[in-house]
């Protein structure tokens, strides 16, 4: 299987291309990083019946040696303070301007990718799971499965009072710097409010994907495709 750039609904990805077009995966990356850096996971994670799509961020970074991109935009001075400090960051009420326009865009994204897949599963890291987090609770777009690593609750305000059941994976380290495992409490707490299925992983590391959540999204892959 060989892999391609495309533009879908205006966002660039990278794509894989299966032999059954029941299933679209699409993943999305964290901060500073590119479509190119979750991309290794589908390999690990492939069954025949599995299409995947891993979309550029909207933001160009200039990370120095290579281009970065983003979904939004943060304080990075006061990530690193929080970090000096061993302080945790509270984002429940943080709502970066760039958020809405970036949920239209994946949404755009997610409902082209409809019309060709009959299930759409939806995963990220970090920044790209809390957008991601915010897309499942759009009652028109059609996911199936949500996959959340070492992401946040952000934005609560803008989050619905209802939103229709989903299974979930979520994943994070105990020992996270970047992004604090109460953060993802709040995140697990919030969506089993809305009635999605699911539990919180986690895991004692960083701000990583460990061979733990490798098992584990691959396993929850399964049951939601194989049922």
């Amino acid at each position: 299987m060989k892999s391609s750039r495309v533009d879908i609904s205006a966002v660039e990805c990278l794509q894989v291309i299966g032999d059954d077009p029941s299933v679209a995966i699409v993943l999305l990356h964290g901060y500073g990083a590119n479509m190119h850096d979750l991309f290794p996971l589908w390999e690990l994670w492939h069954e025949k019946s599995y299409n995947w799509y891993f979309p550029n961020g909207v933001q160009s970074l200039n990370m120095g040696f290579y281009e970065g991109r983003a979904w939004f935009s943060i304080d990075v001075e006061e990530l690193q303070r929080a970090m000096a400090q061993g302080r945790m960051r509270d984002l429940r009420n943080s709502h970066p301007p760039e958020l809405d326009q970036t949920i239209i865009i994946l949404s755009g994204l997610l409902r082209e990718l409809s019309k060709k897949h009959e299930t759409i599963i939806l995963g990220g890291f970090s920044q790209g799971a809390m957008c991601a987090s915010h897309l499942a609770m759009i009652e028109s777009l059609n996911i199936k499965g949500l996959i959340l690593m070492s992401g946040a609750l952000i934005s609560e305000d803008k989050i619905p009072r209802s939103a229709k059941s989903i299974p979930f994976y979520q994943s994070h380290g105990s020992k996270d710097p970047v992004l604090s495992i109460e953060g993802a409490k709040d995140l697990e707490k919030k969506l089993l409010e809305l009635n999605f299925s699911g539990k919180l992983h986690t895991f004692n590391g960083g701000h990583e994907i460990p061979p733990s959540v490798i098992h584990e999204v691959k396993d929850f892959l399964q049951s939601l495709t194989n049922a």
